[in-house]
């Protein structure tokens, strides 16, 4: 095969991103290697008016991606996830002037079941989640971070106009932290 399984994990956490971002009515585009050398795996953009004045009609997130098919473990409502120490640095600086959010793709365990087509419908099973860390502070852990993703923050289409509408409001907000 020329592609691994977390590869092929992480193109499907695209193309959920993608397909979301295209319905709710908002650009999206894949970042640059340059970017990712940066934690941004994904930008999206929108272009509306979202919320009532003084709120920004166009701005632009950064998106870092994450798949697993490691059955999620709730714990008070919120889903842990362990991130590199880099990939936390990377999403929980707020120094410069754009939002960064992680998104994680919760996958089957079993492959066979991630996605499945008919002539009616194409099904990428199970679901994203979001969270912002930005703010969250410096970690002592010299491996990683857990961050934790409230069940509340489905990335759907509803969910990311959510989430888009804070952004246009200027909101500051860390819920992904401890």
């Amino acid at each position: 095969m020329l592609l691994t399984e977390n590869n092929i994990k992480a193109e499907l956490s695209y193309a959920y991103l993608h397909a979301v971002a295209s319905r709710a009515g908002f650009g999206c585009s894949w970042g640059s290697r340059h970017d990712d050398g940066a934690g941004v795996d994904a930008l999206v953009r929108f272009k509306e008016r979202l919320a009532p004045p003084p709120a920004l009609t166009e701005s632009v997130i950064e998106v870092q991606l994450k798949a697993t098919s490691e059955p999620p473990t709730s714990r008070n409502g919120r889903f842990p996830f362990f991130l590199k120490r880099d990939h936390y640095d990377k999403l929980t600086s707020s120094d410069n002037g754009l939002w960064r959010f992680l998104v994680v793709l919760f996958l089957p365990e079993n492959a066979d079941e991630w996605l499945d087509h008919t002539a009616d419908q194409l099904l990428l099973k199970k679901c994203a989640y979001w969270c912002s860390v930005r703010g969250a502070g410096d970690t002592m852990n010299t491996s990683g971070q857990t961050v934790y993703l409230p069940q509340a923050n489905v990335f759907s289409v509803a969910g990311l106009r959510g989430l888009m509408a804070r952004v246009a409001r200027k909101e500051e907000w860390c819920d992904g932290s401890e």
